[in-house]
């Protein structure tokens, strides 16, 4: 992947949406619920965005610690589409798997 592109993507609201996101699920404000169904569907579309591997860490392990609460152990990856589907940016249209 080019610089340019790397910087253009990280740049987008994807990465801050998704961000913002993981924030809400480690304060307790956002609990994803269990996808019904596997990802990624045919109707959905694949999002590529840098996020802090710092916060995708904190992320999965508050998922490991609180499974109690959450009723499963979502991964960052299921968290970022349940917060993506929850609340989408402007003109993001269907939504689909985080990688």
């Amino acid at each position: 992947m080019s610089q340019a592109l790397f910087n253009r993507i990280k740049a987008s609201p994807w990465q801050e949406r998704i961000e913002d996101g993981y924030l809400c699920f480690l304060t307790g404000d956002f609990l994803p619920p269990k996808p019904e169904h596997l990802f990624p569907r045919e109707d959905m579309t694949i999002v590529f965005a840098p996020v802090n591997p710092q916060l995708r860490v904190a992320v999965a392990d508050y998922a490991r610690d609180h499974v109690s609460v959450l009723g499963w152990v979502p991964t960052p990856k299921q968290v970022a589409v349940a917060w993506l589907m929850h609340a989408p940016p402007p003109s993001a249209g269907k939504l689909a798997m985080v990688h």
